[in-house]
């Protein structure tokens, strides 16, 4: 009697310790085996809608973090026998004397007054799915990375490769993230009525003059940032495009048009429409 009770405690300890989500692919008798397109369906059927989520009091909007993804991600490859590798790595850019140039800085001003060092991070990454029960069976796919952080050169790399990856799996699996932009309607209500047309006043000589601009509100810059995401950018990154195209160094310093304009061209990333 004690010999069976050990044998079951033992039993129950084993079972305990089993992941309850582990499975195991076997095709049924006589069934041709899946190759790897057929397995990436499989996998693309596993991963549920995850819409975004409101991370914290300091960020007033949602997002998913990669690991969101990889929560489901990892456990159906692990149980169609697939793997996901990064392959290769090139830069796209490079100095006079051909060597290669991943990294970059600039000086960023920022509207407390002080300067900070951004680092910029480049490259086009190869990604490869491989069927490990026949791993001839692969795919490969070029993405390319680009990250900022003004944190170190390492901090930009791993923004590169996390926001690159993430929305990769994003598209690739088609996954539901919800509504695309829970305040599409912003756009004309956030505007105040006092800026619905330019503003005449009188200068002193009788002429009329332009009210000097006024800074895109924090709502605005909310609504910005959130286009910024959901095309695949982070704040450092969304950032550092506006310096570029308007050598502005605070977004909020963006004219109306300007703003517009980053805004259109965020929306047309994130569709993939020119």
């Amino acid at each position: 009697m004690a010999t069976q009770s050990t044998a079951k405690t033992s039993a129950t300890k084993a079972e305990a310790k089993k992941p309850p989500d582990a499975k195991e692919t076997k095709p049924a008798a006589g069934a041709k085996p899946l190759n790897l397109e057929q397995k990436l369906v499989e996998i693309r059927k596993a991963i549920p809608s995850l819409p975004k989520e409101k991370r914290s009091d300091g960020v007033k909007y949602s997002f998913n973090r990669i690991d969101d993804i990889y929560r489901f991600l990892t456990p159906a490859m692990n149980e169609q026998h697939v793997n996901l590798k990064i392959t290769g790595e090139t830069a796209t850019r490079h100095a006079e004397n051909g060597d290669e140039i991943f990294y970059s800085a600039y000086t960023q001003h920022t509207s407390n007054g002080y300067d900070r060092q951004v680092w910029v991070y480049e490259s086009d990454i190869e990604v490869t799915w491989v069927d490990a029960d026949n791993p001839e069976d692969r795919q490969a796919v070029t993405l390319h990375a680009i990250g900022t952080n003004d944190g170190g050169p390492d901090k930009a790399k791993g923004s590169a490769l996390t926001y690159c990856l993430k929305y990769y799996l994003f598209e690739m699996l088609g996954i539901d993230q919800g509504a695309d932009d829970p305040d599409n309607t912003e756009h004309i209500s956030e505007r105040p009525q006092s800026q619905a047309r330019p503003q005449q006043t009188a200068t002193q000589n009788g002429q009329q003059g332009q009210q000097a601009p006024r800074k895109l509100t924090e709502a605005q810059i909310g609504r910005l940032f959130r286009k910024a995401e959901d095309a695949g950018m982070s704040r450092e990154q969304c950032a550092a495009r506006i310096k570029q195209l308007y050598q502005c160094d605070d977004p909020a310093d963006l004219t109306r048009d300007q703003y517009d304009n980053i805004c259109r061209q965020l929306d047309e990333a994130r569709t993939g429409t020119p």
